[in-house]
């Protein structure tokens, strides 16, 4: 059953048009990432989705009764409240059972009658039924669950919501939205401010979820592993694609070689029609078939449009440098870095000339402060560290504050020595600020075009080291894949701390790993490094089961490397039997779903019928009625159209 209909709605913004004809259907429990460049009309639409705003044409409608949820970056909190008891608002209604139930045992205790104690009894089941079914005794403990699942600790339950940070704030907000369960969330970025252990959690959480989702996200994992279908804004429209992110670019490139294709067939054709009707309009014994060819001329280019862009217009990146540096570029010894104490200590790293390295952990870690500390903007706690020959470091500030706000985007790129007007409006331009954006205060510019400026100077700035904190904040997902590819092709060194891990995974040679105040080295991006922290842990558990127990004599018989090695095979047959299981389940999971899709396709195709039926009375169309019959039959054609593949997916049928 659809959640939301949403059918030819249109944005404009003056007389420019945002985006116009978007029509899709979500249907309970689904979820769906909302794609395109920024400026598209992501955020515009989830804010009409919401309410927010109002749009020009078209028709929203959600099913009755159905509760939408929305995450804010700028979430409101009741002062006062600790984090804890601002999350617990959420189960409000749970205390009101609760605190009903209490003030009805006293009551009990006192009833003078049999009469009145049974009807507050009756009473009092009927309430605890509620609570129960709510899962009032366990809601406590869900609501720590989540917190802490969002990177929260026990010492942050106790803040007050006033002293949160940004990030804390819309972390908070997007778990009290978690915990609510709205029949439709819409979410505006839920991974920023995660760390990626904080975002491995999400994605395991949110796949339970029984709420339908509206997504916009730029974490490529994320997606893949959330939705089930992408619903891109590009040039104006919306398209739907039935697959995650991963099938979405992969069926963009064929759709839109096909379309080229198409394309250039009927140009090839027209051109063919038109050189015919030009040679042959005045020749007298040609002239009908001139004239039928120019018919067709003009069917055909009636029903082409423009061509298909293969290519869009995207930032034009390559680092390069001024020269090479030493081989060794970067040592540390016994380092400490931190504030008032060290958050790591005792680090010794050594980086050489060419490495790409990740710096990877939760919030807190201490990252950040590492970069800083290397960069020369804070002094170490202690240890020491030495810069190689012939370093020259560019540094990428995730406050995006390496710009003044008072200039305008010009006034910075005239800032870099040597730098002409022209010089600057090529930069400029290469960075998609062409025409009047390069006249744009800065203060006034979006995350993205800051994000952006500052990668300008960079490119330009010669550096062979590149020193970058979360570089990939506010771009979207065709610059990212532009800055990996520089910076794979970069000559120099790169230090990186980054939060998205298809970033790491195409990008980085070896992942420094910050965790419980020390640093971890490991090979590779960001997929060895996965493998390799599960092989530990399986090195740990198999060490576990080999260690003698302290007190020998009490150590069972046959606490043998042989009755180990049995264990761990009992182990290994018991997960794959497990495995078999859960592969059963699956399929009887497909199976069943694509049974109730049949039953749902049934169930649409009879509604379709009677529509048609309807719709064949030419008088429908002379009043409201059959204006809504109409947009209710598109939705469910479209919907038919879905779940006829999803069917077909579902059975494995090509």
């Amino acid at each position: 059953m659809a959640v939301l209909t949403v059918q030819n709605v249109s944005k404009y913004w003056g007389a420019d048009m945002l985006f116009e004809g978007v029509s899709f259907l979500l249907n309970e429990g689904e979820k769906i990432a909302l794609v395109g460049r920024n400026g598209a009309g992501k955020t515009t639409l989830l804010k009409i989705l919401m309410g927010r705003l109002e749009h020009e044409s078209g028709s929203i409608s959600v099913s009755g009764g159905a509760r939408v949820g929305y995450l804010s970056q700028d979430p409101e909190f009741t002062a006062g409240n600790t984090l804890l008891q601002e999350a617990e608002t959420v189960f409000a209604y749970l205390r009101r059972w609760e605190t009903q139930l209490r003030a009805m045992e006293a009551k009990m205790a006192e009833a003078q009658t049999d009469e009145a104690l049974q009807e507050l009894m009756d009473e009092y089941a009927r309430i605890t039924a509620q609570f129960e079914a709510a899962g009032g005794y366990g809601a406590p403990a869900r609501v720590k669950s989540v917190l802490f699942g969002l990177g929260f600790n026990e010492a942050d339950m106790t803040k007050p919501v006033e002293f949160l940070s940004g990030g804390q704030k819309v972390r908070l907000g997007l778990a009290k939205l978690l915990l609510d369960e709205p029949e439709l969330m819409l979410l505006d970025e839920p991974t920023n401010h995660l760390d990626l252990k904080a975002v491995e959690w999400l994605e395991g959480y949110f796949r339970s979820l029984k709420s339908a989702a509206i997504l916009v996200s730029h974490d490529r994992y994320f997606l893949d592993r959330v939705i089930t279908r992408t619903l891109e804004m590009e040039g104006g429209k919306g398209e739907m694609y039935h697959g995650n992110y991963s099938y979405y670019l992969e069926e963009k490139k064929r759709r839109t070689e096909s379309a080229l294709s198409q394309w250039e067939r009927q140009s090839k054709e027209a051109s063919r029609l038109e050189a015919f009707y030009l040679k042959w309009r005045n020749t007298p014994s040609r002239k009908d078939q001139a004239q039928d060819r120019k018919k067709k001329l003009d069917r055909l280019r009636g029903q082409m449009s423009d061509r298909p862009q293969d290519r869009h217009k995207s930032i034009k990146l390559n680092f390069d440098i001024d020269f090479q540096s030493g081989e060794d570029v970067l040592v540390t010894r016994e380092l400490a870095v931190g504030y008032d104490k060290p958050l790591v200590d005792d680090i010794n790293l050594f980086l050489t000339r060419g490495e790409r390295v990740a710096l990877v952990g939760p919030n807190g870690a201490g990252k950040t402060t590492f970069l800083k500390v290397v960069q020369g903007m804070l002094r170490p706690l202690g240890g020491e560290m030495r810069w190689g020959v012939g370093i020259q470091k560019g540094y990428f500030s995730q406050d995006l504050d390496d710009l003044d706000p008072n200039r305008t985007a010009m006034q910075e790129m005239l800032e870099i020595p040597g730098f002409t007007k022209f010089d600057a409006y090529s930069l400029l331009g290469r960075f998609l600020f062409s025409g009047e954006d390069a006249d744009k205060v800065i203060g006034l510019c979006s995350g993205g075009e800051r994000n952006r400026l500052i990668l300008a100077k960079l490119m330009v700035a010669g550096a062979n080291v590149l020193i970058l904190d979360e570089p990939t904040n506010h771009l979207d997902l065709e610059s990212k894949v532009v800055l990996e590819e520089a910076l794979n092709d970069y000559p120099g060194t790169v230090l990186f701390v980054s939060h998205d891990r298809f970033f790491v995974d195409q990008v980085a040679t070896t992942i420094w790993e910050f965790a419980d105040g020390t640093v971890t080295e490991f090979e590779g991006n960001w997929t060895k490094y996965r493998e390799e922290k599960e092989r530990l842990a399986q090195l740990a558990l198999a060490k576990a089961l080999t260690e003698e127990p302290a007190v020998k004599e009490e150590a069972p018989r046959g606490s043998t490397a042989a009755s180990v090695a049995a264990e761990v095979e009992k182990i290994r047959k018991n997960q794959e039997q497990e495995q078999a299981r859960q592969n059963k389940k699956e399929q009887r999971k497909a199976e069943a779903a694509a049974r109730r899709m049949e039953i749902e396709i049934e169930q649409g195709e009879a509604r379709k019928a009677e529509l048609e039926e309807k719709l064949a009375d030419p008088e429908i169309y002379r009043s409201a009625t059959g204006r809504a019959l109409v947009a209710e039959y598109e939705a469910l054609k479209a919907e038919l159209e879905r779940l006829y593949e999803e069917w077909e997916r579902l059975l494995g049928i090509e």
